[in-house]
């Protein structure tokens, strides 16, 4: 190859769509860049985001920039049935802590907000208080859910993402360390397989939570799970209490 085209193609980005405030439509997910970025703009809200997992597409809400909208290939996901528990972790003894589901998920938000709102440095996993106050509208109505550790009253950890047919998809984590994530991870799959979830969505590979073996599924796998959502919806959404 020469070293022209090898310049042209690594300096080559797909263009993403501009998407306006009046009319939410994403593009189709094959239309992302190299790096899963498929539009930017839009309006956040609830419906808009619901709209956008079932099309298996994620947010990702800088306060200081546009909005942006990504379906990265492949997708990083677990299925319920992962055994994903690494011999490295030492896990904490559980009667030093209780896990609780949809204990107290607001709760669980402001965690994740003092701990990834680092006012110096304007970090990728920022948590506004827009997306704080449609997470809450979600979870009021049995979309959003959370897994939490305990410690006495004091909350000291947790998972929350939304669920939508079958599929469950993960948004925020926090905790002190990777043995009560992991412990956390392993108890939301342990209720997805009790309930019937297909899988847990992990979005783009983290850093977050050390030692998983997290799995990867090609984009068209990915979205044909998300289009098959309504075939598992029933009459009430599933929640994981």
């Amino acid at each position: 190859m020469s070293s022209n085209l090898q310049t042209f193609l690594n300096d080559y980005t797909v263009p993403y769509f501009e998407l306006t405030t009046d009319e939410f439509k994403l593009p189709p997910p094959h239309f992302a860049d190299l790096d899963g970025l498929l539009a930017v703009g839009g309006t956040l809200s609830a419906e808009n985001l619901l709209t956008a997992y079932r099309s298996g597409v994620y947010y990702w809400h800088h306060p200081l920039k546009k909005v942006q909208w990504w379906s990265p290939d492949p997708r990083i996901v677990l299925f319920p049935e992962s055994s994903l528990m690494d011999a490295t972790i030492p896990l904490r003894p559980h009667q030093e802590y209780v896990i609780r589901f949809n204990g107290d998920f607001e709760a669980l938000l402001r965690l994740c907000q003092r701990q990834y709102n680092d006012q110096e440095h304007m970090n990728p996993f920022w948590l506004s208080e827009r997306m704080y106050r449609i997470f809450t509208e979600l979870h009021k109505m049995d979309f959003a859910h959370s897994v939490e550790a305990w410690e006495g009253d004091d909350l000291i950890g947790g998972i929350f993402g939304i669920a939508l047919g079958n599929l469950f998809f993960g948004e925020y984590q926090a905790g002190p360390n990777s043995a009560i994530s992991v412990s956390l991870l392993k108890a939301l799959l342990d209720r997805l397989r009790e309930k019937g979830f297909a899988l847990l969505d992990m979005q783009k590979p983290s850093v977050y939570i050390q030692g998983v073996a997290y799995e990867e599924m090609a984009r068209v796998n990915f979205v044909h799970h998300c289009r098959e959502i309504e075939l598992h919806s029933t009459t009430r959404q599933t929640t994981l209490t």
